[in-house]
């Protein structure tokens, strides 16, 4: 789905796709994303996760929330280990701003249609409701 949005996003936006390590701490991937904001010039960028992404891009805004412009979350991924919480694992992983990153996420910008009968028709309205929130 993002590489659709990038795609929908190129002739009006600056899009960068970055790809992750592989299996590293989701620390280590936003210190890499972070480096890549700063090489490309990006001052005040609208970070888009799909999947782990999402964690990375959350771990981001959470280290940065006023140097962002934006969260776009699609699809999130977060699986904490066995014996732990996602809120024991979140409040470990990400640093002291998280709480207030958390109550910032007030609500989505845009939501799959309940109705959608395939994949394809749930790209199509996710795309559809976030055409509608960006200017």
């Amino acid at each position: 789905m993002v590489s659709r949005l990038a795609f929908w996003l190129t002739p009006r936006y600056r899009v960068v796709s970055v790809a992750p390590r592989g299996d590293s701490p989701y620390q280590v991937d936003a210190v890499d994303l972070v480096g890549v904001l700063r090489q490309f010039g990006f001052a005040s960028p609208v970070l888009i996760g799909e999947r782990r992404g999402c964690v990375v891009a959350t771990v981001v805004a959470a280290w940065y929330p006023d140097r962002l412009a934006g969260l776009i979350l699609v699809d999130a991924e977060y699986d904490p280990p066995p014996g732990e919480s996602i809120e024991e694992r979140a409040l470990r992983d990400c640093p002291p701003d998280w709480p207030r990153l958390r109550r910032a996420i007030t609500c989505p910008l845009a939501e799959m249609s309940s109705s959608a009968t395939s994949f394809a028709a749930e790209v199509d309205a996710f795309l559809d409701g976030l055409k509608a929130t960006l200017p």
